[in-house]
């Protein structure tokens, strides 16, 4: 077997940067933020007040945000560096209704109250996530930091046309910077509590009249971890190094031929996959004792999360005389080390370690019509194929809770290996025509054809006595035929607002549980969107505000269980969740902005869920696992309300520019699990940050994240050891702070 290192120099790398974005009222796709120097205005002039435009290709094609029949959450770098986002864990206050949480190394996006909490190799989550238009399969290729971003993007509700992979709650998709053609750079240092270090660094330029190139590259460690292993005195949710490095090409041969080639690649190495029995909680023997300390302390085994990744895409854009082509191809793949107790007591009980292989080949073909044309039309074909697997995952059964706790008295390891694969096509197109005057209709289709397979599963069981008893697994596979769409009306009231309403169907095909292969696989989830917007510039274009409300009809909606300290995924039958989102920006005076956003979701259950996995309370400590009806619980990880408020203010100074900004978020806690037993209490975070530039392009900024030092659950719930369960949680960063020296070319 090749060594990690051999493979990634053969592929290079796309990846590192992806992300999440900026607030919105929101569903669909790519955008760009206009230049610097003001906003233009209706009557063509230009100043410095009023609100810059916001060009989207969220059609596949450039339009302005607010005539396009879709809301569209857009943050430029600027705006998350000002806002002191620097990771996807910090989203939620950049980006209320949008949210990244982790679990043991993976990444479980969440728009609308909407998430597939299931970390196993080969699930897909709800929200898929991009960079630069390359669907990104692997859930552990999707943590990571943000650098060298031009923008992200945030589409809300399913993504059934246009995109490479059908989506039920949305997607994420991060821009990166194009190489100008003049030489352009930037470096910061950073240092803030817990003795933590990051260092960007960013140039690109020409190298001919026809090729320009960049490189960016970020490194951070820390030298103390938020809380310790209280068993063997180590810090844990430490980053003890993140590497990463990219580069693009850009060659443009001629006036109608642009040509991107992009390399990445990532090392991670960390403690962030800790979890712990909570403080005050109780376990079942033999598992304990309990232990106190702070959340982000734990007492168990030591956990590690080790990734390593890259890849490459070639985009090639070419003009056949108005009709537009664009290829997109791209190839990755990344191994991932995760070792974790799952006691999450100081028993020497269960404990994880296993290696996690992915990778994935892409390829997008797009046809687009003339910007001239009075019907707008993109039509093109998607393939993609991967695999993910273990290769091995172990599961050991040591010490007291050896006999009791293992599934088989006398238990002492399970090895398995095997691989989920997905082998998909797709053909799609969509058109947007003129009825009359002011009123327009767009009508999409999509017909995916997808094959999941779960091969070269082999499950091996040691016991105390010396016997191995092998199991093999058939090789299996299904096959899924989808037919989704997009419907939209649109009308354009006047020059500055624009009502719509739209009806979008998604899915997310169905598949086998690889680290539970013995369970039955599960079936796609569909979702039926309906939803209406409203988008209005008013205040000769010193506010803006957009409106939408929706309505979301699941059926067979995906859902997490835990099964023995493993991942498996069931179907819990039809649910609904409706709700209203809004969006205000104003810039009233010249370097003032504030931006309002709000969501409200008073709907949002399971309609029929009769045999849920139920955790109820124990008097001798833990749960007892049961099977029962969670009809009419609310859906898991979806708040009812969500609150945003941000302020950027900047002063001009003889040799510079002053700049303060502050954000808050609220959200009103929300259930872990479908049978509600655990919730997450509202909370409140707070970002601020006060930042010096000077006219020759030095930056001096003091920052604060989450400085209300809130206590947010990335994960909680019950795991199962077969009839019984622990409740165990792992923590989003406390309070953070620091120094920002930088330098632009």
């Amino acid at each position: 077997m090749k060594s990690v290192n051999s493979l990634y120099l053969d592929v290079s790398a796309i990846g590192l940067l992806a992300a999440v974005c900026m607030p919105a009222c929101v569903q669909a796709a790519s955008a760009q933020i206009a230049e610097e120097g003001g906003a233009t205005r209706g009557n063509g002039t230009t100043d410095n007040v009023g609100l810059q435009e916001i060009i989207v290709t969220a059609q596949r094609r450039s339009e302005n945000l607010q005539k396009v029949p879709i809301a569209v959450a857009v943050a430029t770098a600027d705006q998350l560096k000002a806002s002191g986002v620097s990771s996807m864990v910090d989203l939620k206050v950049a980006l209320p209704g949008v949210d990244v949480q982790r679990n043991n190394g993976f990444a479980l996006p969440i728009i609308r109250g909407i998430a597939f909490k299931g970390v196993s190799a080969g699930l897909e989550p709800s929200v898929a996530i991009y960079v630069d238009d390359v669907y990104i399969a692997a859930q552990t290729s999707t943590m990571f930091s943000l650098s060298n971003i031009a923008q992200v993007e945030a589409l809300k509700g399913p993504q059934g046309t246009l995109f490479g992979r059908n989506t039920t709650a949305g997607l994420l998709q991060v821009k990166t910077r194009d190489p100008g053609d003049a030489l352009s750079g930037n470096v910061s240092l950073s240092y803030g509590n817990y003795d933590t270090i990051r260092a960007n660094a960013y140039v690109g330029g020409p190298l001919s009249d026809t090729a320009s190139a960049d490189i960016a590259m970020t490194y951070s460690t820390m030298g103390e971890g938020y809380g310790t292993n209280l068993l063997n005195g180590r810090d844990v949710y430490k980053v003890d190094h993140d590497i990463g490095i990219r580069s693009k090409w850009v060659f443009t041969p001629s006036d109608r031929t642009k040509i991107r080639i992009i390399f990445d690649y990532t090392d991670q190495k960390s403690s962030n996959n800790a979890t712990r029995l909570p403080v005050g909680g109780t376990a079942p023997a033999p598992y304990g004792p309990s232990y106190g300390g702070s959340p982000w302390d734990v007492s168990g085994e030591q956990p590690l999360t080790h990734f390593q990744g890259g890849g490459g895409s070639l985009r090639i854009d070419q003009d056949l005389g108005g009709v537009r082509l664009a290829s997109i191809s791209a190839y990755r793949r990344s191994d991932t080390l995760l070792n974790f107790d799952v006691d999450y007591t100081p028993a020497n009980g269960r404990y994880i370690a296993f290696t996690q292989k992915d990778w994935q080949f892409s390829q997008e073909l797009q046809l687009l019509s003339p910007d001239s044309s009075p019907i707008q039309w993109v039509a093109g074909a998607y393939y993609f194929k991967g695999s993910s697997g273990y290769d091995p995952f172990n599961f050991y059964f040591r010490g007291v809770a050896v006999p009791p706790a293992g599934p088989v008295a006398g238990l002492n390891r399970i090895n398995l290996y095997s691989y989920h694969k997905a082998d998909s096509v797709s053909g799609f197109g969509q058109a947007t025509a003129p009825i009359f005057d002011g009123l327009k209709f767009t009508a999409g289709l999509r017909y995916t054809s997808e094959k999941k397979s779960l091969v070269d599963a082999v499950q091996t069981m040691y016991f105390q006595n010396g016997s191995i008893v092998p199991q093999v697994f058939p090789d299996a596979s299904l096959h899924f035929k989808k037919l989704t769409w997009r419907l939209a009306l649109d009308y354009q009231i006047t020059n500055d607002t624009m009502a719509y309403i739209s009806y979008n169907r998604g899915f997310k095909s169905g598949g086998f549980n690889a680290n539970t292969p013995a369970i039955p696989a599960f079936s796609p989830e569909i979702l039926d969107s309906y939803e209406a917007g409203l988008k209005t510039t008013f205040l000769d274009r010193r506010a803006r505000l957009n409106l939408g409300a929706f309505y979301y009809d699941f059926k067979d909606l995906q859902v997490q269980r835990n099964v023995n300290g493993n991942t498996g995924v069931y179907n819990s039958g039809p649910a609904r969740e409706y709700g209203f989102e809004g969006e205000l920006e104003l810039r009233p005076v010249e370097g003032l902005n504030l931006h309002a956003t709000y969501q409200f979701i008073p709907d949002a259950e399971y309609k029929d869920f009769p045999l849920a996995v139920i955790a109820v309370t124990r008097v001798a400590g833990g749960y007892s696992l049961t099977t029962g009806s969670a009809t009419g619980n609310r859906l898991a990880l979806s708040p009812k309300h969500t609150l945003g408020l941000a302020a950027d203010y900047a002063v001009k100074l003889a040799s510079g520019e002053l700049g303060f900004n502050a954000g808050y978020y609220y959200n009103s806690g929300f259930f872990h699990e479908p049978d509600n037993a655990t919730r997450q209490k509202a909370y409140n975070l707070i970002n601020a940050s006060i930042r010096y530039r000077t006219d020759s392009g030095l930056s001096l900024s003091v920052w604060g994240n989450n400085l209300s030092n809130a206590v947010v659950a990335n994960v909680d719930g019950v795991q199962s050891f077969g009839a019984t369960g622990i409740r165990r949680a792992s923590y989003a960063p406390p309070r953070t702070y620091g120094v920002t020296l930088g330098f632009d070319m």
